[in-house]
């Protein structure tokens, strides 16, 4: 991106020893030094405001934009969460923009075989590619994880490097279920709790990232904690999708993930009082800024 610059420094440096020569050549028997410095006062304003220009256009507002690219489900869907993001990154100043490919109840292996997401993200050079789980899948048994979820998390968060190795891959840590996975308890009792079925996928997500080197947004670990010490917010709308407190919890724990800063600001939710929303600050960022 910064080649422009570079050849205009060049054209720069050219035209005014091109000059500068020409001049002291045709000067050189005369004396005229207060003309040759005035002439060259005016081959250097002529040289340098053709470059400053190029150089400026070389920076376009573009690269000042971090593009985040959204591969989820519902969770990713449900009160745009994306939107939120940008909303919390506007105050602050911090211009985002998102794509989303999200369906309800998909997942990684869904996605890995989706045409049109992996022409997404060949498209553009992501700053994030932020991939999520279903739900139930990373609390499963570890022979149904590493069958069914880890290989195509791997496989994503190598297609998501492929235009630029500057691309940063995040994984989102998902919510459990409010009262835990009722489906699968009785094959796993481990899941028929809250506690046991987030503990579950907390320890695989942390196993995607650590394999694929990547971010980990741990909402799903900030959501527990919101919830044991403020259990009269409800962060749900139904046994497992987010209300928008929880959208915003998740909002608020992307943003500091991504940009490694207080989620504190003005944006609220309309639907949100403004009293629950610096609570749901207080407590992300308690969580992520140790």
């Amino acid at each position: 991106n910064r080649a422009p610059a570079r050849i205009d420094a060049q054209r720069f440096y050219l035209c005014f020893w091109r000059q500068r020569r020409l001049i002291a050549e045709e000067n050189q028997d005369s004396g005229c030094q207060t003309l040759l410095k005035t002439v060259l006062c005016s081959v250097l304003t002529l040289c340098i405001l053709p470059v400053l220009t190029q150089s400026a256009a070389a920076s376009p507002a573009s690269e000042l934009v971090t593009k985040v690219l959204f591969v989820g489900n519902s969770l990713t869907l449900r009160n745009d969460l994306p939107g939120m993001l940008k909303e919390i990154a506007a105050t602050k100043g911090i211009q985002v923009q998102t794509s989303t490919s999200a369906k309800g109840s998909a997942r990684l292996e869904h996605h890995s075989g989706d045409t049109g997401l992996l022409q997404l993200m060949d498209e553009t050079a992501w700053d994030f590619v932020v991939l999520q789980e279903h739900t139930q899948l990373p609390a499963m048994a570890k022979n149904d994880v590493d069958r069914d979820s880890l290989p195509f998390a791997a496989e994503l968060a190598t297609r998501a490097r492929q235009v630029s190795a500057e691309t940063r891959v995040v994984f989102y840590m998902g919510m459990a279920h409010r009262e835990g996975d009722q489906f699968n308890k009785k094959t796993l009792p481990a899941v028929g709790s809250y506690p046991g079925m987030q503990n579950r996928p907390n320890a695989t997500y942390r196993r995607m990232a650590k394999d694929s080197n990547a971010m980990l947004a741990p909402v799903g670990e900030v959501w527990a904690r919101m919830r044991a010490a403020h259990p009269g917010i409800e962060l749900y709308v139904d046994e497992r999708h987010p209300s928008v407190a929880g959208t915003y919890l998740a909002a608020c724990v992307f943003f500091t993930t991504l940009f490694s800063q207080s989620c504190a600001s003005d944006f609220v939710p309309g639907a949100l009082e403004e009293v629950v929303a610096t609570t749901i600050q207080q407590v992300s960022d308690a969580s992520l800024l140790r």
